[in-house]
């Protein structure tokens, strides 16, 4: 691992430095990545040029502060990257998230917001939107703050109210529309996601496509991609749609991530970063994250929502936020605390823990599939994997002390805790075993 080679040279000679073609390999793949999994492009420039000689364990809290030579000694940072998709005119946020890149622990952690959560603009925005002369109002919805500011200002206030709700510091922001988002599909040639249930909504009448899907595992263009991201109708509310927009986001990085893909599909990268998406990460920034291509483990990413649920108030329809919730996944997932557990218990939030899922049955791809629902949850995820042990018709799930994994036996027909430290090895703190009876 990266963080082990401190002082070890490197004996593989590198490629001719050519400025101009590293420019569009780091910026416009790591950007049009960004729109995905914040930070990961590194992982696929890694793998497309090879590795770096220097690592450092000095942490520095936040990538804003880290210079050229901190970058080249590749001391540890932690990042927060705001991530928008706007609608056709640009000026609402339908998809909002934050993703936190940690160099030390090689992980990236997505919190999606969603957009009707409930917010009073902070000071810091209400003064930028009164120099401004514009009007708003003082309680609204996270979306509509970018709408208020208009265009220009719109990411800098967006960024300004998110940084007031989680209590936390936006080091960068990008921002794609559903264009570049279609075009983005397309260019890595569609993505096979499993649709969770039938979608129907004809919004032709706006302007707006019509989705019709079918319940199903398929290969989506991006036009019906776009119609799976926006579908809106759930039992859930925004919760659902959040959900399904996480599965999508993961399955879509499987592609953009692939080194044949970065290569085959480079062009197509820059043509949509100079037309769709609008970011604050300069040229300079781009070289020093550079140096931290080989510090991403594509097995520790996970995905989860800003707990709370929707609500009306009034007539008004929000989200509203559990703030005491809030604070503990702020805790855990920004500053890595893990939460607060009364002596003598012992935690039953698996969330902070590494879960893998093990396919002991039949169906192929079951996995694969249960981890991505797990990660939609906020669990941490690695890699899925194959079982060649004895099958048995219900679901194990091996921890490694007691009380911990009680959490998980709802998402399964029927599945049991067991303690089984030994069987679980060191590259998870959670081991599921499928059942037979998943399907």
């Amino acid at each position: 691992m990266a963080e082990n080679r401190r002082g070890r040279r490197m004996v593989k000679r590198k490629k001719k430095f050519n400025p101009f073609k590293t420019f569009f390999k780091i910026v416009c793949s790591m950007v049009s990545v960004f729109m995905v999994l914040a930070g990961g492009a590194a992982f696929a420039y890694y793998k497309v040029t090879g590795d770096v000689p220097f690592s450092n364990q000095e942490i520095i809290q936040s990538a804003s502060d880290m210079n050229l030579l901190d970058a080249f000694l590749k001391r540890d940072i932690k990042m927060n990257v705001a991530v928008f998709g706007v609608d056709k005119d640009g000026t609402r946020t339908d998809v909002i998230f934050v993703a936190h890149y940690d160099s030390a622990q090689k992980s990236v952690n997505l919190v999606s917001l969603p957009r009707d959560t409930r917010v009073s603009i902070c000071d810091e925005v209400r003064e930028n939107l009164e120099k401004e002369g514009r009007s708003y109002n003082q309680v609204t919805k996270l979306n509509a703050v970018h709408s208020y500011s208009g265009k220009e200002m719109g990411p800098k206030n967006a960024v300004l109210q998110i940084e007031d709700l989680l209590g936390i510091k936006i080091d960068h922001y990008v921002k794609v529309d559903l264009e570049g988002f279609r075009e983005i599909v397309d260019a890595v040639g569609g993505v096979d996601v499993d649709v969770p249930q039938d979608m129907y909504w004809d919004m032709r009448d706006t302007g707006d496509p019509l989705i019709n899907l079918k319940k199903g595992m398929q290969h989506l263009d991006g036009e019906k991609a776009e119609q799976l991201v926006r579908f809106r109708r759930y039992a859930d509310g925004d919760v659902g749609r959040i959900q399904v927009q996480q599965l999508f986001l993961k399955a879509l990085a499987g592609k953009v991530l692939s080194t044949e893909s970065i290569i085959k599909n480079l062009p197509d990268y820059i043509k949509i970063f100079y037309q769709h998406v609008e970011t604050d990460v300069t040229l300079t920034d781009a070289l020093k994250y550079a140096n931290y291509i080989n510090k991403l483990d594509m097995s520790k990413i996970s995905m989860e929502t800003l707990p709370g649920a929707g609500q009306y108030v009034g007539n008004v329809s929000y989200f509203l936020h559990d703030a005491e919730a809030t604070k503990e996944m702020v805790d855990r997932v920004f500053y890595n605390v893990a939460p607060v557990v009364p002596e003598g218990e012992t935690p039953t939030d698996s969330k902070a823990l590494l879960i893998e899922v093990s396919n002991g049955g039949n169906v192929m791809g079951l996995a694969g599939r249960v981890s991505e629902k797990l990660a939609a949850e906020g669990y941490r995820m690695a890699e899925a994997t194959t079982y060649s042990g004895e099958q048995k018709n219900y679901t194990r799930i091996q921890v490694k002390e007691a009380g911990a994994g009680s959490d998980l036996v709802q998402y399964f027909n029927k599945a049991e805790v067991e303690v089984a430290p030994s069987e679980i090895g060191a590259n998870a703190d959670i081991r599921i075993i499928l059942g037979t009876n998943e399907q």
